[in-house]
């Protein structure tokens, strides 16, 4: 028995000498033993360097307290201690992280506390890291001002960044477990379903889409799909999507100040050759005017038409360059009826009623004339052609605070949302023989007299087209 008891404890004490965790009895305050990876945690070359020390010399200043109520603990209750993290201090004063374990013996006869110890110096390091890399990415998607989302296999939605809630206005708890493609326009749905799959088997892709906002407002995206990997295994599907609406905006702007540029090249040469054959007519009129008795009306009509192509060719310049316009106090009503006169015969020829409303006390407004009779014999065109079988045009003048306002409404065959909104752009036109410069030089004229124009349609109801111009303090 006694060498059954010598095998065992020198079996024992080679297990703790060899074992590669630190192992540490202290006995009424002091270190009575040390294994070698024990004085390889505390920096000592050798166990015995440190035997006899008090075992708080190693505990760090934060941890002194937690430690001095474990060892009573154990003191009384005789048993062992629930693993802890703390902090120790190497003889050279450096910082560990260890994972700390009491357990009661009995050590050379006397009452001892047994320490078993792990170094997880390298573990709290690795898992600071990933938590710092953790708020990092956090921090990207949270303060990012571009929507990102996630979405698992099916398309649902798991989670929103506050850009996500700004852009669309919609909440979080609005998309959770909601598939994001409801929130697209129809047209684009399909689409972006498309995208998605690509995305679910590992292909990223981007794309552009227009989403309906909770406010009703359509916004343009560019929308990148992204698929989520872990462990080599497809989780779900980042979405990343930027607000390009604006820039979609300059873009437009862009391409449409460019055919300006174009049409002001083509106005420039076009009035010129105009002009020449207007003036030969204007003398041969003035030529068998001087000769011919009995039709002075009629020479007197066309004399004024010839000079009014003229002033509408001069207009057509305003698109080349923009000129030096002289303003006067007009009457709007005067205007108002000096078309209805020019135009009342194409009018009747089409089965078109024109009537007016017009409002008391209308003020006099600073303008030029002929640029607004070309508005308003622009607009009475397209009314009344827009009733090819006939019908009413009404035009109301009418005074708002410190503006005039001028309205045309027809009972036409309306336009659709989608063409007002591009109205007035260079060589755009719904007409078959249409050239697509009428409405942009009425919102280059208005836009002169520091007004509006603003069109409402109905399909199949009609159009209303409403002017507003300012009135001059002074008149």
């Amino acid at each position: 028995m006694k060498k059954e008891l010598i095998e065992s404890e020198e079996r024992y004490r080679i297990l703790v000498e060899h074992s590669p965790e630190p192992i540490i009895v202290h006995s009424d305050g002091n270190i009575v033993f040390m294994n070698p990876a024990g004085a390889r945690m505390l920096g000592a070359n050798c166990p015995e360097a440190l035997i006899g020390q008090p075992v708080m010399n190693f505990v760090h200043p934060d941890f002194v307290n937690i430690s001095q109520v474990r060892m009573r603990q154990i003191t009384v209750d005789k048993q062992p201690t629930e693993p802890m993290d703390q902090k120790f201090l190497r003889i050279d004063r450096r910082i560990i992280d260890v994972e700390v374990r009491e357990v009661p013996i009995v050590f050379l006869g006397e009452p001892a506390v047994q320490l078993l110890c792990r170094d997880i110096t390298e573990r709290k390091r690795a898992q600071c890291l990933l938590e710092e890399r953790e708020q990092s990415y956090k921090s990207l998607v949270e303060h990012n001002p571009d929507a990102i989302f996630t979405l698992d296999i099916e398309g649902n939605v798991l989670t929103v960044n506050p850009a996500t809630e700004k852009i669309t206005g919609y909440g979080r708890e609005e998309f959770q477990q909601q598939a994001f493609i409801p929130f697209l326009l129809e047209d684009d749905q399909e689409k972006a379903w498309r995208q998605f799959a690509k995305a679910v088997v590992g292909e990223a892709n981007d794309t552009e889409l227009t989403l309906r906002s909770k406010t009703g407002k359509s916004m343009d995206l560019n929308l990148k799909m992204v698929p989520i990997i872990i462990n080599e295994k497809i989780d779900g599907v980042y979405g990343i999507a930027k607000d390009i609406t604006e820039r979609k905006r300059t873009e437009e702007m862009l391409l449409k100040s460019e055919k300006l540029s174009i049409v002001g090249q083509l106005a420039a040469g076009v009035a010129h050759e105009i002009r020449n054959p207007l003036t030969s007519l204007r003398g041969f009129v003035q030529l068998l005017q001087s000769k011919i008795d009995n039709y002075q009306h009629y020479f007197d009509i066309m004399l004024s038409e010839l000079d009014r192509i003229n002033d509408i060719v001069s207009e057509f310049m305003v698109i080349a360059k923009p000129q030096v316009v002289k303003y006067e106090m007009k009457d709007v009503r005067k205007i108002v009826d000096d078309v209805i006169s020019l135009l009342d015969t194409q009018a009747i020829l089409n089965s078109v009623q024109i009537h007016t409303e017009i409002g008391s006390e209308i003020p006099l407004i600073k303008c030029e004339e002929n640029q607004l009779k070309q508005v308003f014999i622009n607009i009475l065109k397209n009314a009344i052609e827009a009733m090819p079988d006939g019908g009413n045009v009404v035009i109301a003048l009418e005074t708002d605070e410190n503006q005039v306002k001028i309205r045309f409404t027809d009972e036409g065959c309306g336009i659709s949302e989608e063409r007002i909104a591009i109205l007035g752009e260079p060589f755009y036109t719904t007409k078959e023989k249409g050239t697509g410069l009428g409405l942009m030089v009425c919102h280059k004229i208005v836009e002169a007299h520091r007004g509006s124009l603003e069109i409402k349609s109905v399909i199949d109801q009609g159009t209303t087209v409403e002017l507003h111009l300012p009135v001059d303090s002074g008149s």
